[in-house]
């Protein structure tokens, strides 16, 4: 598969993880080869995790762009237009500062392990935002200057959120 950087703005400040959209894999720059090695993990922390693979749903805090939001499955992410992806797109969301249920958290420091979860989302529109009308008047003259603006949006949707067995 081809390479390509992918800006640290869409990322984030702290962009050390994939970012896999429809069998194109983006890599952010800062991400080291050493980080494909494998993580032994102690027997409390497996069973730990074993726990929170038992429950029912999942919640996590996602961080796109730099701003968390807390997602389930099935949600819908509205955040400002990311320029390169498409209607369609599968994401791989890998930014995780904190992933659990009702019983069970785990929190990272900054983010959760990339290998112990899967969160998938798919862009399903790129809307408009509402006008807003910016109106610019110089005092005590018949100078006045009316321009517009209108926001463009990304919309995911979160088709799965699960915990990887370890």
């Amino acid at each position: 598969m081809p390479f390509a950087a992918i800006s640290r703005s869409l990322l984030g400040r702290r962009a050390k993880s994939l970012c896999v959209a429809e069998g194109r894999r983006f890599m952010s720059q800062t991400q080291s080869p050493a980080a494909s090695t494998p993580i032994k993990w102690s027997p409390s922390t497996t069973g730990l995790v074993s726990r929170l693979r038992d429950q029912q749903n999942y919640y996590a805090t996602v961080v796109v762009k730099g701003r968390p939001f807390t997602v389930t499955q099935n949600d819908i992410i509205v955040m400002d237009r990311i320029k390169d992806l498409e209607l369609g797109d599968l994401l791989s969301l890998t930014q995780i500062t904190e992933l659990g249920s009702r019983d069970y958290t785990i929190k990272g420091q900054p983010f959760v392990d990339p290998s112990l979860f899967n969160i998938k989302a798919t862009v399903i529109e790129h809307p408009d935002g509402k006008l807003f009308t910016v109106t610019k008047k110089k005092r005590r003259t018949a100078h006045q200057k009316v321009t517009y603006h209108r926001n463009h949006y990304t919309m995911l949707r979160v088709s799965s959120i699960n915990v990887t067995k370890i």
